[in-house]
């Protein structure tokens, strides 16, 4: 909690707020690309230094005081040692190249990626830099050449993610000032409904023959499969007890049945249930399908996505199911 939220008024706390974001918009828009200049980088002292200009003070106080040359000698050797401290912590920021390079999308409730190049076109040297993004803190040590920092950030519900500004700031070499820059980095990602798994497919009318449907099986209660790596939403009931005892991990037995019925998961299956919990449904079956690689469609409505299979109808599918009447 910051000094703002525990000693100003709500309505105050807000104006304040909206003005400092509005400023902020105007002086560091949302890019793609940004090189760190003077306009775009703040600094100021920290804890240890206005420690250190208070003792500074109190140095040149009793120097003249006492009329002790010693002391005013340390004031002005300390003095000059701080204002070489403002331009190299500056010069710590000051022409970093950032660009935002992708994401990796996620399920609600848990981490998405989000993907930055830190790069240094003058091939200066920058130390000890921090990246403070949503309550992250991401360390980079030093920059040397182009590098990418990935940054996982948790959204709280399906959609597009645009993340909050990133704080990148340094307090090198001496921790006496601390420099920094607010990016609002134009990056979105998509984030899925999170699974809620379920013992009924909810099937509708598919596309599939009487041939194929002999040959085809989906997860179910009767036949053992294969074990898996547990993953969150398996019912613990499928845990292999056995194998964790031993040591090999937490596995998940898996079960499969032959498919008598449609390979089209269906929205409208899932009756007597509201729109969320039936997309969590569904992504929660896209997962189990696409895990045991059995082809399967997906019906929503106003949408339809033929039967295929693999990494990219999975992303499509889940895709779908993101941005389900999610307004632009």
């Amino acid at each position: 909690m910051s000094w703002l939220d525990m000693e100003t008024p709500g309505p105050v706390k807000t104006w304040w707020r909206k003005r400092w974001s509005a400023w902020l918009s105007r002086r560091l828009p949302v890019t793609r690309d940004v090189t760190l200049n003077q306009r775009r980088v703040f600094i100021f002292l920290t804890r240890h230094g206005g420690l250190t200009c208070a003792l500074l003070l109190s140095l040149f106080i009793a120097g003249i005081n006492y009329a002790n040359n010693l002391l005013l000698g340390l004031c002005f050797l300390l003095g000059s040692l701080m204002v070489v401290t403002i331009h190299h912590t500056f010069a710590n920021l000051s022409g970093l190249r950032i660009q935002a390079v992708g994401t990796h999308p996620g399920f609600a409730g848990e981490p998405a990626g989000f993907v930055l190049s830190l790069s240094n076109p003058d091939q200066r040297l920058y130390h000890s830099l921090q990246l403070d993004w949503d309550d992250v803190i991401e360390q980079v040590g030093q920059v040397n050449q182009a590098m990418e920092v990935t940054v996982y950030l948790r959204a709280p519900r399906r959609g597009r993610f645009h993340p909050p500004r990133v704080k990148i700031s340094t307090v090198f070499p001496l921790g006496l000032f601390r420099a920094w820059t607010w990016l609002d980095m134009d990056l979105e990602a998509v984030i899925y409904p999170r699974p809620i798994a379920s013992d009924v497919l909810p099937a509708g009318s598919g596309q599939s023959d009487d041939s194929e449907q002999s040959r085809r099986r989906r997860p179910g209660q009767d036949d053992f499969e294969a074990l898996k790596t547990f993953t969150p939403g398996d019912p613990l009931a499928h845990v292999s007890w056995k194998h964790l005892a031993r040591g090999q991990g937490m596995l998940v037995k898996t079960y499969s049945e032959p498919v008598a019925g449609s390979d089209t998961l269906d929205y409208q299956a899932l009756s007597g249930m509201d729109r969320e919990n039936r997309l969590s449904r569904l992504a929660w079956w896209v997962e189990k399908l696409s895990q045991v690689q059995q082809p399967f469609a997906l019906r929503l409505p106003g949408l339809e996505i033929p039967v295929g299979q693999g990494p990219a109808h999975r992303e499509q599918c889940l895709t779908a199911l993101a941005l389900f009447e999610i307004e632009p």
